[in-house]
């Protein structure tokens, strides 16, 4: 799943819902459905059957296995073949893997790339 645990694990299981805001420290895994922000202080994992739909998600990393309809914000975004992610992506870095399906904007690498050309 995640490797060496580097501190809390958050884990919400395939039958549970959460309808509102979610934050957390840690790891996160998420198997069921989140309508609402989520914020995470670390990893956050979106496992097969997980559905997040927000208006944004933050995160340190974010690996989606499952589908995600939100604005995402991370350091680092990887989505694996069965991955579905509508909306808008800034990270340094986007991983996508054949067969996933990505439907949006990506604005990855440095905020320096994103500026106009100084003319001189």
């Amino acid at each position: 799943m995640f490797g060496k645990p580097k501190g809390n694990l958050t884990y919400l299981g395939p039958e549970a819902e959460v309808l509102g805001d979610l934050r957390a420290k840690g790891q996160v895994r998420i198997d069921g459905r989140v309508q609402g922000n989520v914020v995470v202080e670390g990893d956050l994992e979106v496992g097969p059957t997980g559905v997040l739909e927000g208006p944004k998600v933050v995160a340190q990393s974010l690996t989606v296995h499952g589908e995600v309809r939100a604005e995402v914000e991370a350091q680092k975004v990887s989505l694996a073949k069965t991955a579905r992610l509508l909306g808008t992506v800034q990270a340094q870095t986007l991983e996508v893997e054949a067969g996933a399906v990505f439907v949006g904007q990506s604005l990855s690498g440095k905020s320096k790339a994103l500026e106009a050309p100084k003319e001189g």
